[in-house]
């Protein structure tokens, strides 16, 4: 996967001018990281996004930070995210594949 501004997308080095595959987050795209079957998206403006790794479909959307989307892991292959926001310095640790959100942990930084 490779980003642009507003999409992450997926090209063919062969002619690398028009994308093969394109999904678009909205909001700037700052952060990738690729699990076995997942991209995780920190989108500045729009939050974060899980994305099937194939089909580059939004799984889950997690927008409970209060400002830009900055930083993004994965915690080996738990479904667990460590996400982070710029501004107000808030680390939250969520299960990137469940629908509620009793499976969030937030701590603030310093």
């Amino acid at each position: 996967a490779v980003v642009s501004t507003q999409s992450t997308g997926r090209w063919d080095t062969r002619n690398p001018r028009v994308p093969i595959q394109t999904s678009s987050v909205g909001g700037g795209v700052w952060r990738l990281k690729q699990s076995r079957d997942h991209i995780l998206v920190a989108g500045m403006h729009s939050g974060f996004h899980v994305l099937h790794r194939e089909t580059l479909d939004i799984v889950r959307s997690y927008t409970e930070h209060g400002s830009l989307a900055y930083g993004a892991s994965w915690f080996g292959d738990t479904g667990l995210a460590a996400t982070c926001s710029f501004y107000d310095k808030l680390v939250t640790v969520w299960n990137a594949f469940s629908d509620g959100k009793d499976g969030s942990v937030q701590q603030e930084g310093s």
